[in-house]
């Protein structure tokens, strides 16, 4: 069902079968295309948008996740990117976040749900990057077949940011992506890629992190702590080059993101430690 519909109700995010959070929203758009999208207002969240029953983000805490997956790997490269990859993304706050870099010559986007893109430019405009700039190409294209078709060494960075690996993102977690990845990114480039909430589903970072330490030398797993999900949120970092993880080349300062981060988003738990090295004290 498209359109706007009114009326405060109560609806639950499932987490587990008798888990799920709660929120008090107005039902703004619904529709079933390549995955079901849902935007609600909330009077504390504001508009957030939900994929396949799961909220993606709030417009109250959005900047958090965002800044993370663009400034963290930013900082970690030997200067300012100038060319950048990314795969999703469609809500269009990477690209804001990217934007705010002067040095940015060239971002090439590739995201595989038009209607994502659409709404968001309609609902969450004040988040996202502008397309119009000339800087950007923008394509409606599966990740993984955007990434075959472009260069060898092409790019500083390649940001992923998708869903969980289900549905139209289960190819973006698998060891022919990863390859692809290492393939197009410069000796000395950054990836990354959101790994879900290890603490609600440790399965993705546990099988994630295997396949792409199989290909990149250098794989760092990072966490923040984003309010709307309730917990922190895994990031898979990887490179060609050791780099200084704690100590970051390029400094950035945002609305949450600072190069001291970088000592909080590296240190891991011991539960975390053990989904990716179960031998690891």
């Amino acid at each position: 069902m498209g359109g706007n519909l009114t009326g405060q109700f109560w609806w639950r995010e499932k987490i587990f079968k008798d888990f799920g959070h709660s929120y008090s929203v107005e039902l703004v758009y619904e529709e079933r295309d390549l995955q079901k999208i849902q935007i609600f207002r909330n009077p504390s969240w504001g508009y957030f948008l939900v994929l396949d029953g799961i909220v993606q983000f709030t417009e109250k805490d959005e900047y958090i996740y965002h800044e993370t997956i663009t400034f963290l790997p930013a900082s970690l490269l030997p200067h300012p990117p100038e060319e950048v990859l990314i795969i999703g993304g469609g809500d269009g706050g990477v690209l804001k976040e990217l934007q705010k870099i002067s040095e940015i010559k060239r971002v090439v986007q590739f995201e595989i749900d038009k209607k994502v893109f659409e709404l968001s430019q309609k609902y969450f405009f004040k988040i996202s990057g502008d397309y119009y700039d000339p800087r950007v190409e923008f394509h409606i294209k599966d990740g993984l077949l955007g990434l075959k078709e472009s260069p060898t060494h092409g790019y500083d960075l390649l940001i992923v940011d998708c869903t969980d690996p289900v549905g139209p993102a289960k190819t973006l977690y698998t060891q022919e992506f990863y390859n692809e990845a290492k393939r197009v990114l410069k000796p000395y480039g950054v990836f990354i890629q959101q790994a879900s909430l290890p603490v609600y589903f440790p399965h993705v970072l546990k099988e994630a992190y295997p396949l792409i330490k199989g290909i990149f030398p250098y794989v760092k797993v990072a966490r923040a702590y984003v309010p709307c999900y309730g917990e922190e949120i895994a990031f898979l970092v990887a490179s060609c080059e050791e780099k200084d993880w704690f100590n970051p080349l390029q400094r950035f300062f945002g609305k949450y993101y600072h190069p001291g981060l970088n000592h909080y988003y590296f240190s891991l738990s011991a539960n975390w430690l053990k989904l990716i090295s179960p031998t690891e004290e």
